[in-house]
């Protein structure tokens, strides 16, 4: 036999025996967790958020109490009683309901408007937001959740991406890789031996809990949270896919309009007479604003952003002018910048909304929210009227919200509901939102004024929730020992 031919049936068997191989692994059901992990990131421990709990003889799945300090408590019976739909609702402290917690969420309202307008049928719509995740958290939730017999699961997710540092060693070529290879199951067999012989792990390690570290957002390492960000995107829709789940991601709506940078930094060369010019302008821009002075403001700032184009606030102050002057084109390109050019990102760079917006298939559906926060405000920028801070909804919003799922899901014949039925479901929200108490809005404020003025820095906003929070509650010890603080 040739030595062509011989080369030729040594690399067939080769292959048939790797396809056997591979065959046998997927009937024996070999679990592949080391290629379920994240390539980016690592984790110190696996945590499960939800752990089985015993209910007058029946088993239920509740919170784990290791996780409390950042999820609503949760329970739900761990079999789903027959003609009970399950949604999960994942995301960050948005989704979680902050200040109000989950009685205060679009989770909570979605509930509330299911089970009133569709009786025929049980909701369990089990909120599993959680503060301070970013999406490579949400995706271990998303794993654990998959489970428990989900009918649908809700993602917002993309504010939180900057909040804890990472390291990205990887090439994108290696990772891409890697994500291919991991389809097969005899290669995750292969790695998992490996990394049994060699346990070396080079990457920093995550822990379970959730360090506030406000990560580098220069444009390296912005490309790569946005890559990673994608991937963990595309996990969630292939695991949905794969056991055929219904999934619907959100955008991420932020405050624009009304809430100035976090940090701002100038660009690396401003130095000398470039620096002084720069400082008394904008010291006199500063003034002319605060004194409604804006017609005058305007070609300070302009030339302000021409000298320095990093600096976030320069952005932010002429938004706030352009948009008192009426151009709202001008105001909400103004405004934009001022949040890609924040120093310490919390809120949602229009890219990532994006890659959300591009995940829109039969696999995955998508509800732009962004966009509905945009219609719902004067000049098409959101601000204080829907937000508390940079970017947690009012109850008017989050009840908006609740009302934009269902009928995203009434489209997409996921749900059927009455015709006219959203008179009758904001009449269950006004109903429910004059139920509540006063303390249930002192104890939000109350979470404000710690959240923004004690852990942010912003002491004048968080003055301003501890003055609504005195009004309604005004012997509370917790919020006259916090005046003390933010004297």
């Amino acid at each position: 036999m040739k030595s062509w031919k011989k080369n030729l049936l040594a690399l067939g068997l080769g292959v048939l025996l790797i396809l056997l191989l591979e065959a046998s692994l997927w009937i024996v059901k070999f679990q592949r967790p080391v290629c379920e992990s994240d390539p980016y990131v690592t984790f110190k421990e696996s945590v499960p958020v939800l752990v089985e709990a015993q209910y007058t003889g029946e088993t239920w799945m509740a919170l784990n109490p290791r996780l409390r300090p950042y999820f609503n408590q949760a329970a739900f019976p761990k079999e789903k009683a027959p003609g009970a739909r399950r949604i999960f609702v994942l995301g960050e402290s948005s989704t979680l309901g902050f200040p109000f917690g989950d009685q205060g969420s679009y989770a909570y309202f979605l509930k509330l408007g299911l089970n009133q307008l569709d009786p025929g049928r049980t909701y369990q719509v089990i909120n599993l937001g959680a503060f301070g995740f970013a999406s490579y958290r949400i995706l271990r939730v998303f794993k654990e959740v998959l489970h428990y017999q989900p009918d649908l699961i809700i993602v917002m997710t993309g504010q939180n991406e900057f909040l804890e540092k990472r390291e990205y060693g990887a090439s994108k070529t290696a990772l891409f890789l890697q994500q291919k290879f991991s389809r097969f199951k005899i290669y995750c067999l292969l790695k998992t031996i490996v990394l049994k012989i060699n346990p070396v792990q080079k990457r920093r390690l995550l822990s379970a809990d959730v360090k506030w570290e406000k990560m580098s957002a220069d444009p390296k390492t912005r490309a790569q949270a946005l890559e990673h960000f994608r991937y963990n995107l595309e996990q969630m829709v292939r695991l949905a896919s794969e056991q055929k789940v219904p999934l619907l991601f959100l955008t991420a709506p932020s405050n624009l309009k009304d809430f100035p940078p976090y940090h701002s930094l100038h660009r690396q060369d401003l130095a000398g007479p470039d620096r002084e010019k720069w400082q008394g302008d904008f010291d006199r821009a500063q003034n002319l604003v605060s004194e409604n002075q804006c017609r005058e403001a305007i070609p300070v700032l302009e030339n302000l952003v021409k000298l320095d184009g990093e600096y976030a606030e320069n952005w932010y102050l002429l938004g706030r002018c352009d948009f008192e002057q009426g151009d709202y084109e001008g105001a909400r390109a103004a405004f934009t910048s001022a949040l890609e050019k924040d120093a310490w990102q919390v809120r949602a760079l229009p890219e990532f909304n994006e890659a959300v917006l591009e995940l829109g298939s039969e696999k995955a559906w998508v509800l732009d929210l962004a966009k509905i926060f945009d219609e719902q405000s004067p000049g098409g920028i959101p601000g204080d009227n829907l937000f508390f801070d940079h970017c947690h909804p009012r109850l008017e919003a989050q009840g908006m919200i609740a009302r934009e799922i269902m009928a995203r899901l009434e489209q997409l014949k996921w749900l059927g509901l009455p015709e006219d039925w959203q008179p009758f479901y904001e009449d269950t929200v006004k109903s429910y939102r004059d139920s509540l108490t006063p303390a249930f809005f002192s104890s939000a404020y109350y979470n404000l004024a710690v959240e923004i003025g004690v852990n942010m820095g912003l002491k004048d906003l968080g003055k301003k929730y501890l003055r609504l929070g005195l009004e309604l509650a005004p012997e509370d010890p917790k919020l006259l020992q916090l005046s003390k603080t933010l004297k």
